[in-house]
């Protein structure tokens, strides 16, 4: 009975010591749970726009939890300041000019959703990345980096680009989506404008004397003339129409490769986004999940839902950043309700600097503000100062990332992709060169090194600008060598809205300029042409030089053909011939 008894109680105590063991390995199970990624990019929100970044009037206190928590990075860069080409280098970690979104145009955007252009399927996003360890991946809002290619339909969309789900505007939030068109300038605006009528026989009147011209010259047969004028009535009523139904085409929702809403209804958008954003992160709660949520906020048309009008103190456009930190708090609470925050990884940034230029012309608001203030920053969006690349970014990951701490070394938003890949475990691309640097070693408070050696700024495929820090004395430079021509006591080009990057649009400079933007972050004060700073020149020149051996030519994605020539059979619709759809349960959504 002895031995028996002896016998059990050792039995037991194996019984208890294999349940501790199950219990802490599925304690280590747990623990060891690959972290989740929640992504926040905002459009063209400036670093003078958000509390933890030096505003002390435009009220952001979830975007300023996040630093609070974590880690607020005070220069981190963009490769090109505007929309697409940085959005593409964001979700690749590569300058915008190996996927062939650097054009030699004027334009570095897509002009229409039946275009042709867009960041190519061969292109590896942060979202395949992950992908490929397991993860499910969802974007929501803005995406602008194209919808059909020549070839294949919907093959730019982000389902092909790593997403699982896909909701949002495929194009880019402009002043033809708002109606009335939100007291800035708009085709339609102009158009309503100067009359109509006034428009359409102008139009008709040009291409009626074109065909005129020809059968008197007799280009064209008796016959041929009759079709002509055939014609050109057909194309001088769609002119006519395009502007007042442009938003049909432009303004749409998506999900997946359905078009949900047509045109869009931008009032409650940040809304319905948000709500897209809690659903995912609650039916995703129990695997790694990434969320990339891309507002079209901040950009013009300026809209808000009905609890947002009004509450700031910098008019519609205080009223979009306010609302837009709403939804980050919203979407940072569904982490906290459903446990994962301290497994996720939370980064926020812009995708540029502010837009200078977006200034209102309704009456009564004549010269409002309604692009994104720079703060100390010289210039913004499509500028290589400060003010254009520069971008308020903030990060937060518990486990490793000490809270309330600053980096002040540059940092780029190319550095997300090997990053997101060395937290995750996964492989970062390696057939091509990744032009992002790793920084887990920065953000976890273990290094205090900046990651880069040279960093390069992008304006079309011309490099106008390098920041780099010596090994030594710990100062960050800036060789400049190409600017903007301003517009005369700003520090924006309103002749042309948008700066441009050649020709008689900018100033070459020879000696290019050199800033000490450690002591000098706002870039007032040029340094003097010393045998120092010609060292720091030629050092600047000899890494743009070795940097642009590497760039492969590829198909320029930006040229006319691709961009901006719009192709009837390709425009998303949601029902043929109408194209006028309205999501079904939009209006049930609101905000709290």
């Amino acid at each position: 009975m002895g031995k028996l008894s002896m016998t059990m109680k050792l039995g037991s105590s194996v019984i208890l010591l294999l349940l501790a063991a199950s219990v802490f390995a599925s304690d280590d199970v747990n623990t060891s749970k690959k972290p989740n990624f929640l992504i926040f990019l905002v459009d063209d929100l400036g670093m003078g726009d958000v509390g933890c970044f030096g505003n002390d009037t435009i009220r952001t206190p979830n975007i300023d939890r996040i630093a609070s928590e974590g880690v607020k990075l005070t220069h981190n860069m963009v490769p090109a300041p505007t929309c697409t080409p940085s959005r593409a280098a964001f979700l690749t970690g590569r300058y915008p000019i190996r996927a062939g979104l650097a054009s030699k145009l004027s334009g570095t955007m897509f002009g229409c959703n039946a275009c042709i252009g867009g960041m190519p399927p061969y292109e590896i996003t942060f979202a395949e990345v992950l992908k490929e360890v397991g993860y499910k991946t969802g974007y929501l809002g803005k995406w602008h980096l194209g919808i059909h290619s020549s070839y294949e339909d919907y093959a730019y969309l982000p389902n092909n680009q790593g997403f699982d789900y896909y909701y949002g505007m495929p194009f880019t939030n402009i002043n033809e989506c708002a109606d009335p068109p939100n007291g800035r300038n708009s085709v339609r605006s102009l158009m309503r404008a100067g009359g109509g009528l006034y428009y359409l026989a102008s139009i008709t009147a040009v291409l009626y004397s074109f065909c005129y011209v020809s059968k008197w010259f007799g280009i064209v047969s008796s016959r041929g003339f009759v079709i002509s004028l055939l014609m050109a009535t057909l194309l001088s009523y769609l002119l006519y129409m395009y502007p007042e139904s442009g938003n049909r085409f432009l303004c749409i929702l998506m999900k997946n490769h359905e078009v949900v809403e047509q045109p869009i209804r931008l009032e409650n958008m940040t809304v319905r986004f948000t709500n897209q954003a809690t659903s995912f992160i609650r039916e995703n709660k129990e695997k790694p999940f990434l969320l990339m949520m891309a507002y079209v906020k901040v950009h013009t048309a300026l809209f808000t839902s009905k609890q947002f009008a009004g509450v700031s103190r910098h008019g519609q456009y205080g009223d979009n950043v306010e609302e837009m930190d709403w939804s980050v708090g919203k979407i940072l609470d569904a982490l906290d309700q459903n446990g994962l925050k301290d497994n996720t990884f939370v980064y926020f940034t812009s995708d540029h600097g502010g837009h200078i230029e977006e200034v209102a012309v309704e009456k009564g608001r004549e010269g409002e503000r309604e692009g994104g203030w720079n703060g100390i920053y010289k210039g913004g969006k499509s500028q290589v100062w400060e003010g254009g690349v520069r971008v308020p970014t903030v990060a937060r990951y518990p486990p490793s990332i000490p809270s309330n701490t600053v980096i002040s070394v540059p940092t780029s938003t190319m550095d997300i992709l090997p990053t997101i890949a060395k937290i995750a475990g996964a492989k970062e691309p390696d057939d091509r060169i990744i032009d992002g640097r790793e920084m887990t070693e920065l953000l976890f408070g273990k290094d205090k090194m900046a990651v880069h050696d040279h960093f390069f700024i992008y304006c079309g495929p011309w490099i106008h600008g390098v920041t780099f820090r010596p090994d030594k004395g710990g100062i960050v430079y800036k060789v400049i060598f190409t600017t903007p021509k301003w517009t005369q006591g700003t520090q924006a080009c309103f002749h042309t809205w948008l700066c441009q990057c050649s020709g008689h649009f900018v100033d070459h400079h020879d000696p290019p300029l050199v800033f000490d933007l450690t002591n000098d972050p706002g870039e007032h004060r040029p340094l003097q042409l010393t045998e120092e700073t010609k060292a720091l020149i030629e050092k600047a020149r000899a890494a743009r030089d070795e940097h642009e051996k590497t760039v492969v030519p590829v198909t320029d994605q930006f040229s006319l053909f691709r961009a901006v020539l719009f192709r009837p059979w390709l425009q998303p619709c949601c029902n043929f011939p109408y194209c006028s759809c309205q999501e079904d349960d939009a209006h049930a959504l609101h905000s709290s």
